[in-house]
């Protein structure tokens, strides 16, 4: 492909919280682009990007679904990703292969507690980004008060382009269009495909010059030429000011913000300006880093001459070819038939078919080149993260990091003879949803599945059922608790065993401590290497580290503590890595039975919108499942709860809150940290596992 080619290419994402307006976006995009010639509803079932029966029965989406548009002569390839929290690691996975994203917001509800983490997840992959408000045809809705909110909740410097146009009883006419000073009106008889251009009316044109002159005041701080126009009382022509805006977002100092009505075609085709106008293609973006074989840093630009590297950031069951690798190709070229080498595993695989796709359809490849988010089917098992390369040209590309479990569940087979084929389901969801993990309960024997909330678990638990066939009883849910070190307390070990007949001996003396919570663990020593070899220091190390898998209180993680190897003895002949990894395993497990553990428990922090009449009750609620309220906002008829509620006193909320207010208030809660669990109820939790100190 040339470079021109790369050039017309966008990678974008459409994010943003649960009922924004994600999926209808896309599809109106799909709509007005030409890739469907009907339009299809969530609250109908029929949308193209939600393509599983679960999304259609729920009216959300679960899955990131990829897709490929052509739009002024570019070819934009899209994926539209779930709002609900429990399945943030299909966003996380897409930031991570996307050059730019589309973020949503509402303009009744404004920045809610998901878009604010989908915007820091864009952050850390340096995503430059366009912000779109829509339902600004709903009643309630404020386009001022959503930029507000994007400026004080996400500290973003935001660049409006357009304001909406309305008449005298606030109705959605149109949107006034501050790049080319017209005002914008879509033909409600034609599904909004024509778009008028208008001049603006005298009652709008006040704010529009006052708009402008924002607009023209920012892009003055980097553009010379819009600069010296502006500041000169010159007019500033459209091509100038679309250059300066590209050049902000590229650089990420200014997020320019569209607006309209999605579910009413109003604002989609600016939004496709917008993609290819100001969004980045692959070559404006830093060339991704990889790690050659000896361990040394190395670029792939995005280049047909540069060798193929590719990451699959995301595996599907595919129902005729066993798994569907979603692949962004960084790099060089590859066709279907061609072995190339997965670097990450170091095996060599086939590139047995290449496919562009479109939610659940595909169409046939022969080739792929940088710059593409395609479908691939290799002849080996390849996993999410792992990295695609050419074999005479291996590099390892960063792979994805996703967080750890907070809630889980036991799952046990109706009979016995069915025990293999639940596990083999659960394994085969596991490789496709990295946060959803399958492990054996020490304590009870049972297999526990972990996910990050009970929507997540429901939802891959019932496609156990569905896809693979494999009935089965599920228990209660069981938050992730963690563990740490109560008090200081220095240990003084001594390991001496004779295995296989030679004798293995260790000593150390150690100061565990605990740390603030969120630290995680550390560990240092202060012993010189003629007292204890590099080596056996490392091996304490090792040795502590691998205890930290189980306290031996309550069995679970151990987190949140230090420590410090202040001493040690070793044998010239004796002592072994082996010998002082096992003293460290031990001189742990002594520092957690003689100082005491303290347990720590998931806390989740976000948004309940209740109408203001349920107010009050709401809040006791949440007073009475140890919730803390952080801050109550205004916004008309309803109350914005800022708060902060342990996981545990989550499960069954949804019910309960539809209760207490007659199935009109929401909630978005997502689990942001740990916090200590109350003496009384630490000590029921240690006592259901066995523990009765």
């Amino acid at each position: 492909m040339a470079e021109g080619d790369v050039r017309k290419i966008r990678n974008i994402g459409v994010i943003a919280h649960i009922d924004a307006g994600k999926t209808t976006l896309t599809e109106r995009i799909l709509y007005y682009t030409g890739k469907i010639h009907r339009m299809g509803e969530v609250h109908e079932g029929t949308t193209e990007m939600d393509w599983m029966d679960q999304e259609r029965e729920r009216g959300i989406t679960i899955t990131a679904a990829a897709t490929t548009v052509q739009w002024s002569g570019h070819i934009i390839n899209i994926i539209d990703t779930p709002g609900h929290v429990d399945f943030t690691a299909e966003v996380e996975r897409s930031l991570r292969v996307l050059d730019g994203a589309i973020v949503l917001f509402s303009g009744v509800e404004g920045v809610e507690s998901q878009s604010e983490a989908v915007w820091r997840q864009a952050d850390r992959y340096h995503v430059p980004r366009l912000a779109f408000v829509n339902k600004l045809d709903r009643v309630g809705s404020d386009f001022g008060r959503a930029v507000a909110d994007m400026v004080d909740k996400l500290g973003a410097t935001v660049l409006p382009l357009v304001f909406p146009w309305r008449d005298a009883e606030g109705r959605l006419l149109g949107m006034v269009d501050l790049v080319r000073m017209v005002v914008l009106r879509w033909d409600p008889e034609d599904q909004g495909r024509r778009v008028e251009t208008l001049p603006i009316p005298k009652e709008a044109l006040a704010e529009a010059e006052e708009g402008r002159d924002r607009l023209l005041e920012s892009l003055s701080e980097v553009s010379d030429a819009v600069a010296e126009r502006y500041l000169a009382g010159e007019p500033v022509g459209v091509d100038e000011v679309r250059a300066a805006i590209r050049t902000a977002t590229l650089s990420r100092l200014w997020v320019p913000v569209l607006g309209g009505a999605a579910l009413g075609n109003v604002g989609i085709q600016p939004v496709l300006d917008g993609v290819v106008d100001f969004l980045p293609s692959p070559l404006d973006v830093p060339p991704i880093q990889g790690f050659t074989p000896d361990g040394k840093r190395a670029p792939r630009h995005a280049s047909a001459e540069e060798p193929f590297a590719a990451l699959v950031f995301k595996v599907a069951t595919d129902p005729y070819a066993d798994r569907l690798l979603y692949t962004r190709v960084y790099s060089g070229t590859a066709a279907e038939g061609e072995i190339v080498l997965n670097a990450t595993a170091g095996r060599k695989v086939r590139l047995v078919r290449l496919f562009r796709l479109h939610a659940n359809r595909r169409e046939r490849l022969e080739s792929v080149e940088a710059g593409d988010i395609v479908g691939v089917i290799t002849s080996g098992p390849v996993l999410t993260g792992e990295t695609l390369a050419a074999a005479d040209h291996p590099i390892v590309l960063e792979r994805i990091s996703f967080p750890d479990p907070v809630v889980f569940l036991a799952v046990e087979p109706r009979s016995e003879r069915e025990e293999r084929a639940l596990r083999e389901a659960l394994e085969r969801i596991a490789q496709e949803d990295p946060t959803f993990q399958v492990r054996d309960d020490e304590a009870t024997g049972q297999v526990l599945v972990g996910g990050m909330g009970e929507l997540q678990l429901e939802v891959q638990l019932r496609r156990v059922r569905d896809e693979f066939g494999v009935p089965h009883r599920v228990g209660t849910p069981i938050v992730a608790y963690r563990e740490t070190l109560a008090r200081p307390v220095t240990i003084t070990e001594e390991w001496q065993q004779v295995v296989a007949g030679r004798g293995q001996y260790a000593k150390i003396e150690v100061r565990f401590e605990p740390l603030p919570l969120g630290r995680g663990f550390q560990f240092a020593s202060n012993v010189a290497s003629e007292v204890l070899p590099l080596e056996f220091v490392e091996a304490t190390r090792r040795g502590i580290e691998a205890g930290l898998g189980a306290s031996p209180i309550g069995g679970f993680p151990l987190t949140d503590l230090r420590a410090v190897l202040h001493g040690g003895r070793f044998h010239p002949v004796d002592s072994s890595d082996m010998a002082f990894e096992a003293c460290g395993t031990q001189a742990l497990r002594r520092a957690v039975e003689e100082g005491g553990a303290r347990l720590l428990e998931p806390v989740a922090e976000g948004d309940i919108i209740t109408p203001t009449e349920y107010l009050g009750e709401v809040v006791s609620d949440l007073g009475r499942r140890r919730g803390e309220v952080q801050s109550i906002q205004a916004r008309g008829v309803v109350d914005v709860i800022r708060c902060a509620i342990p996981l545990v006193e989550t499960f069954g909320y949804a019910t309960q809150l539809r209760s207490l207010t007659q199935g009109r208030a929401v909630h978005t809660l997502r689990v942001t940290r740990y916090g200590e669990v109350p003496e009384g109820i630490a000590r029921e939790v240690l006592r259901s596992r066995g523990y009765d100190g």
